[in-house]
């Protein structure tokens, strides 16, 4: 029987929260991304420290595909499936955790390739060629306007 055809008495909000995250294998910052909230508020949250705003409340429902009547009181609480895509476990993540931008160069426009790290100072025509070519490879191209 899988986990979310089972419904769990787990005792308070916090541990229900942590019990579908640690089921779906998300770190709390992997949560929290996906809430649109800090990292610190999810441990808060399953510690039972502060409970999340009537917001936060139905983003987690919503995220969970429950009510906020499930997650809040713990009546018919089910741990669901993991959702697919972007927001699914570390594993399967693409983005990366942080860039390091170079301060200004001499040329209008800096393409830096995020896969190696590499920089390249060109014309605006050439930056244009770098997203076009990015978008044809599938790779994903940032923009960043000064």
């Amino acid at each position: 029987m899988h986990p979310s055809s089972e419904t769990h008495s787990t005792p308070t909000l916090g541990a229900r929260i942590k019990a579908i995250r640690a089921t779906w294998r998300w770190s709390q910052e992997e949560l929290a991304h996906a809430l649109k909230v800090d990292q610190a508020s999810i441990s808060y949250w399953e510690r039972d420290k502060i409970k999340p705003s009537g917001s936060g409340l139905l983003a987690l429902a919503s995220l969970f595909r429950t009510s906020a009547q499930a997650m809040e009181e713990g009546t018919g609480f089910q741990i669901p499936e993991p959702p697919r895509g972007p927001r699914g476990p570390r594993t399967q993540r693409l983005d990366p955790r942080g860039v390091s931008l170079p301060w200004g160069g001499k040329e209008a426009v800096m393409v830096i390739d995020i896969h190696d790290g590499s920089l390249i100072d060109s014309a605006l025509s050439e930056g244009m060629m770098s997203l076009v070519q990015a978008f044809q490879t599938h790779r994903r191209a940032w923009l960043i306007l000064e």
